[in-house]
């Protein structure tokens, strides 16, 4: 039964059909390719052969496509397509640098070329097989129409078995067909798809995007989500004792207006870096190790009994510690906010050698909610970014309840974030 299957698939009969349609296709494409860069060259010393040239160029590359999505149509061969080497080029001269110098335009231009020779091939092999298998059935047919002999004629007894020949040999050609098909197939995706290098760097910019991705819904959640929840927190204390202390709430509110305005700042900045724009929000400066003060009043102005102790010189880590150290902090403060309300607490940054130490202790009782505040199945997202911006510069983390009660989170990173 496998023998005579591929008889039966639609999958033969298409590659059958493609090797036709090669001959017409090859021939186009080598007269196209001969004469438009023979044109173009000749005319390229009075200017007018470099538009044609391009226009050939741009020309062969949509001819490539069309072949691309045609052949895995009718061969079933995936063939993915390279990427645009003009996609982050701007310039009309810059862009055709980038056209001409790409590996894929000269071998699509390898491809279309060998289109010629393959559509013959294919053609030949398609035609003479159908050409015998009809032969060999007709045959004793023909002999019989033309020599006027009889039918149970003697002379005819080997003809006869032609045609059983004919039918048993025909999968054979088939299969033959199918083959001929296939590395046709696999010569396309071997020069129409992208090369390994091409694959290599698209997987390091898609890595990029997830990274930088990751690294804004960090951001977005621990500066935007820390703001929100001391907006929460203020608001809050501010309704509670409005009644009989209206200066008391009306600061609440004002800090309430300036920690909206700065969430709207860093919300804009975070947006104008997905939407890839040089606004000023885009370009503008992340908090660092210097904005820990800052992060520290803020916190005490949402009614946290909070001490902050600086030993060593913090300033001098990187930037991108700097940053990491604040976000660190900032997500630490948030957590003994919703989880552990107004109690003591007490930052700590040291600065010793080539490491920055970073410890936020609060002196609350230990409590079921805090102590899920240590599980990462409790949806604990914040501590799970906190341990991926620690690893990421090569540190290390240790965070969960204290046994005298309370929470600490504490972090060690290189100052060279390296």
């Amino acid at each position: 039964m496998g023998y005579f299957s591929a008889l039966a698939s639609p999958v033969t009969y298409r590659r059958m059909l493609y090797l036709l349609i090669g001959f017409p296709l090859g021939i186009f494409s080598f007269v196209f390719l001969v004469t438009a860069t023979s044109v173009s060259v000749s005319l390229i010393i009075v200017w007018v052969g470099v538009p044609l040239l391009a226009l050939s160029v741009l020309a062969w590359r949509a001819m490539a496509d069309f072949d691309r999505h045609f052949t895995s149509a009718m061969l079933g061969v995936a063939i993915p397509r390279p990427p645009d080497p003009t996609v982050g080029v701007t310039g009309v001269m810059h862009k055709a640098k980038a056209i001409m110098t790409d590996v894929s335009t000269w071998r699509s231009f390898t491809w279309l070329m060998l289109r010629f020779p393959l559509g013959i091939l294919g053609f030949v092999v398609v035609v003479l097989s159908i050409a015998w298998v009809l032969a060999t059935i007709a045959f004793p047919l023909a002999i019989v129409a033309g020599a006027e002999i009889e039918p149970s004629s003697s002379r005819l007894a080997g003809f006869w078995l032609l045609p059983v020949v004919g039918i048993l040999l025909t999968p054979l050609f088939a299969h033959f067909v199918n083959g001929i098909g296939v590395l046709q197939g696999q010569l396309a995706r071997s020069l129409l798809s992208p090369t390994a290098a091409q694959q290599t760097a698209a997987l390091r910019r898609r890595t990029s995007v997830l990274e930088e991705r990751t690294r804004l819904a960090h951001e977005l959640h621990d500066s935007v989500g820390h703001t929100l929840t001391m907006i929460v927190v203020q608001a809050g204390a501010g309704r509670h004792v409005y009644d009989t202390d209206p200066e008391f709430g009306k600061e609440a509110l004002e800090h309430i207006e300036t920690s909206g305005r700065r969430a709207l700042t860093e919300l804009d900045r975070i947006l104008g870096i997905l939407r890839e724009e040089g606004s000023a929000a885009a370009r503008a400066p992340q908090a660092g190790i210097d904005r820990i003060q800052a992060l520290v009043d803020d916190t005490a102005r949402a009614g946290i009994d909070i001490r902050l102790t600086i030993d060593g010189p913090v300033r001098d880590v990187s930037s991108e510690v700097g940053r990491s150290a604040y976000r660190i902090v900032q997500e630490a403060l948030t957590n003994v906010v919703k989880h552990a309300g107004p109690v003591p607490t007490r930052v700590s940054l040291y600065c010793r050698g080539d490491s920055l130490e970073l410890e936020v202790v609060n002196d609350a009782a230990a409590t079921p909610q805090t102590r899920r505040l240590g599980s990462e199945s409790a949806g604990g997202r914040g501590l799970a970014g906190i341990r991926e911006r620690v690893a990421m510069l090569g540190g290390s983390v240790q965070a969960g309840p204290r046994p005298e009660g309370g929470f600490r989170v504490w972090a060690r990173l290189p100052v060279d974030g390296a």
